[in-house]
Order: structure tokens, then C-alpha cells, then sequence
């Protein structure tokens, strides 16, 4: 540096000042702006942030959606009886003891109130068969008027009848009832049975029996059921069976067997059974005028 520039610095320091403070000014402007990037982050974020939202509402939904649509197919376990009330009977009793008289009343769930036996009887149908426990079909089996009633509501179902019997459940419970069991096992208490016309003529003459008695189809049904087969295979029927003339003996001496073996759905039922089908011309004798079995 110069003698004279020193000496003029000295002199004239204002001069020399605003030279410095103007240069980071000019520096400052030519330096471009650098990009605010804060505001773009937070976009970014709230853009991703509602997208999680909406995939997070629309698996509620579907998911929602998809379990109604199975609890819609799925008629069975909608009317499991332990989801549904009246579909079962929640106490226990022993129909057997001490009924002398049963009083009757059907309500909207198609149960049969049973006011002596403090319960209900279920009574089948075609939406609720599968629902159904094992131990309400003993109940079926076991109860007094049990059966009755469900072939009084089915009386135009021979197929859920055909079902109904040939559940184990009804079929064990039916034969290990205390006024049939003794009948089965001893073939003199089945003979005075089959003597008795008046306990013979009131079940016979009930309207439900006398409908079932008309429906070949239903007769049918009856005779190659599981319950059937269980009552052919006892010791006192089985007595008969091999005994067919004494068999035949008590039929033609009962004015209601008698006239029994005459329905066309028995005969054939009677032809069609395995277990009878052997001895089924000695046990129903000549066939009446115009009989004609019906076509399978």
C-alpha cells in the first residue's frame, strides 16, 4: 500500500467504510434464494397420513361386510339353539314318572309346551333340523306325545320324517322308554298288548295316526326307519318273528290289526322290511279286493 493511500485512509475514513459495508451487500444479491423444503416435507406427510386412514376405514368396512355376508349363508349356526332361544328345553325331567295327562300348546318357535313336565318338546322342521341337539332328539324319543306332535307338524314331510327316525338319539330313547321298554323284552306282555283294543282303538283313532296311515309314502318311510328296525330286533318282537303263526294268530284276533294289515302303505311296508319281508305273507294274509302296491 501506498504512502498516499495510508495518509488518505487517515484523512478520509468515511470513504473507505461505505466501500466495505456495500460489498456483503452486493455478494448477498448475487447469491440465489435456496428452496424452502419444511413446507413440502409437511405435505408430504399429511398426504401419506390421510391415505393410511382410508385404507384403515375401508378393511373395517369389508371386514364388516364379509361377516355379515357369512352369517347370512350360514342358516344352521344362525339358528343354533344355543344361540336361539326356545329352540331347546334347558331342564331336565324324566317324562316317564307319574303322566297322567298332558296338556298341549303350540306357540310361534314351534315348540309344544308341555305344562306337567315344566318343559318344552322341540319339534322339527326344515330350518332348525341341523340345529337340533343330540339331547333334544332323546328328548323326542323319550317324552310322551313327542313324536306325536312332530309328525302332527310334518304330517306333509315324509323325508324329515324318514330323518327323524332314523336319528340313534330317537330311536335309543324311544325303546328304553319305561311303558316300551318292558313290552320289548317280554313277548307275553306284548301278546296282552296287542289283546288290548281300547288303548289300540285310542291310538288309532287319533286324527294324527289316522293321517299318517293315509299317506303311503309316509307309512313307507316309517317301516325302513332306524326306530323300526330297533322294535323288530327286540326279544319279544323277535319271538314273533320266529314264531310268524302265533303272530298272525294275535293280528286276526284284534279287530284293529286286523283291519291294520288291510292299508295298502302297511302291506307294502310290511313287504319291504327286511326284517319281515321273510314271514310278510303268513302275517298279512290274503290281499284285499283292489289292492294294487304302489309303484316305488
Amino acid at each position: 500500500m501506498k504512502t498516499e493511500e495510508i495518509i488518505d485512509r487517515l484523512r478520509n475514513p468515511q470513504k473507505y467504510n461505505k466501500k466495505v459495508a456495500s460489498s456483503p451487500k452486493q455478494t448477498t444479491q448475487a447469491t440465489p434464494d435456496a428452496p424452502d423444503t419444511s413446507s413440502t416435507t409437511s405435505i408430504n406427510m399429511l398426504a401419506i397420513l390421510v391415505a393410511v386412514c382410508i385404507l384403515v376405514v375401508a378393511g373395517i368396512v369389508w371386514l364388516v361386510m364379509l361377516n355379515a355376508k357369512s352369517r347370512a349363508e350360514d342358516i344352521s349356526s344362525g339358528l343354533d339353539p344355543k344361540m336361539v332361544q326356545g329352540l331347546s328345553a334347558n331342564t331336565d325331567f324324566n317324562p316317564s314318572t307319574g303322566v297322567t295327562y298332558v296338556q298341549i300348546n303350540e306357540g310361534q318357535d314351534r315348540n309344544v309346551a308341555v305344562d306337567e313336565l315344566g318343559t318344552t318338546l322341540p319339534i322339527i322342521n326344515r330350518y332348525n333340523y341341523q340345529a337340533i341337539t343330540p339331547k333334544n332328539y332323546g328328548i323326542i324319543g323319550m317324552a310322551p306325545w313327542a313324536l306325536t306332535e312332530n309328525f302332527a307338524a310334518n304330517l306333509s314331510d315324509p323325508d324329515l320324517i324318514a330323518y327323524l327316525l332314523n336319528r340313534k338319539e330317537v330311536a335309543e330313547a324311544f325303546i328304553a322308554r319305561n311303558d316300551v321298554a318292558p313290552l320289548l323284552a317280554d313277548p307275553q306282555l306284548l301278546a296282552a298288548f296287542a289283546q288290548d283294543n281300547a288303548k289300540l282303538t285310542e291310538f288309532f283313532e287319533s286324527d294324527v295316526v289316522k293321517q299318517v296311515l293315509a299317506n303311503p309314502t309316509m307309512v313307507r318311510k316309517i317301516g325302513g326307519s332306524r326306530l323300526m328296525s330297533h322294535l323288530l330286533i327286540s326279544k319279544a318282537v323277535k319271538f314273533y318273528r320266529d314264531h310268524p303263526a302265533q303272530a298272525a294268530q294275535l293280528i286276526a284276533a284284534s279287530p284293529v290289526l286286523n283291519a291294520l294289515r288291510q292299508n295298502a302303505g302297511v302291506r307294502q311296508a310290511v313287504q319291504e322290511n327286511n326284517y319281515l319281508k321273510p314271514i310278510a305273507a303268513q302275517i298279512l294274509g290274503p290281499a284285499p279286493r283292489g289292492y294294487a302296491p304302489a309303484k316305488k
